[in-house]
């Protein structure tokens, strides 16, 4: 039951200030099994502070009697979904930086310019990104695909999806404007081709690059994830898996592996993987990356 009135705090932290009520070991067992059985993610012991006030500090500012009260409401199929995304937004990390791991972007563009060089090629290269949470990855592959396709003297036809279980994540890459100082990692030549400069010391991504990529607010544990409804060429998939329990981590990468297209590579972290013996890819010998191929 809601309160009529937000509490104040009690505990010497200054008027007006939220009095967020401590939950018990029980409570965040319940909430952290609910975080994973939802999203797959495992809350890292570092984490579980921070964890534990952002869910105090929901219910105070919903004026719940309780966290137990709260967590009723969030666990309804209805009413609790738009609520559930509320509060996910605020426990989940939302990392990411342009060319983040640059090893995996050196590998991607050789294997699509080999891709644009075989006369048996498809029309179109499909790529997902999974877990991407504000843009970066897949406005940086965007941008590899797009100076592989002029330098092979092609037109571009390539389709990058993103998606995240994050819906103010996917709503900032959607918008695809960015701070000056999180540009920083990309080269000058990029800015100028495909970045126009916007108000208060940021950029935005240009259209020609935006209609390129598409992003949804969807589980990676969903088989009918947009960006993965039909088999794609590659599937990048880092800085994820070490949130996810080893069966979770491996029933997700064995759902990739049917959904690669043959000569289809997954690119996960480098050191994020090291007890998956994936049946049907192979791994890939390159310096510096964790890939595997499906083969022809």
């Amino acid at each position: 039951m809601q309160k009529d009135s937000t509490r104040l705090s009690t505990d010497g932290t200054g008027p007006g200030q939220a009095d967020e009520t401590p939950l018990s070991d029980r409570q965040y067992r319940l909430w952290a099994e609910m975080l994973e059985n939802k999203t797959g993610v495992r809350i890292a012991a570092h984490r579980d502070d921070y964890v534990r006030r952002q869910i105090a500090r929901r219910v105070n500012e919903l004026g719940f009697d309780d966290v137990e009260d709260y967590f009723r409401e969030v666990s309804q199929p209805g009413a609790g979904t738009r609520e559930w995304g509320i509060l996910l937004d605020r426990l989940l990390v939302k990392e990411s930086q342009f060319f983040r791991h640059q090893a995996s972007h050196d590998f991607f563009k050789n294997r699509l310019l080999q891709h644009l060089q075989s006369p048996q090629k498809e029309q179109r290269y499909s790529v997902c990104s999974i877990g991407c949470s504000t843009g970066e990855e897949v406005y940086s592959l965007a941008m590899s695909a797009f100076d592989n396709y002029r330098m092979a003297g092609q037109t571009p036809a390539f389709s990058i999806v993103g998606i995240d279980v994050s819906a103010e994540a996917i709503d900032s890459a959607r918008r695809g404007l960015y701070p000056n100082r999180h540009l920083e990692s990309v080269p000058q030549e990029l800015l100028d081709s495909y970045f126009s400069v916007a108000a208060s010391a940021s950029m935005e991504v240009k259209a020609e690059l935006k209609k390129r990529v598409g992003f949804f607010v969807s589980n990676m544990f969903d088989e009918n994830s947009p960006g993965l409804a039909s088999p794609v060429d590659v599937i990048f998939c880092q800085n994820v898996l070490i949130y996810l329990k080893n069966w979770r981590r491996r029933d997700l990468l064995n759902s990739f592996v049917e959904k690669l297209k043959p000569g289809g590579y997954l690119i996960v972290g480098p050191g994020e993987l090291n007890d998956w013996q994936p049946t049907g890819l192979s791994r890939v010998d390159y310096p510096g990356i964790q890939a595997f191929e499906k083969p022809l």
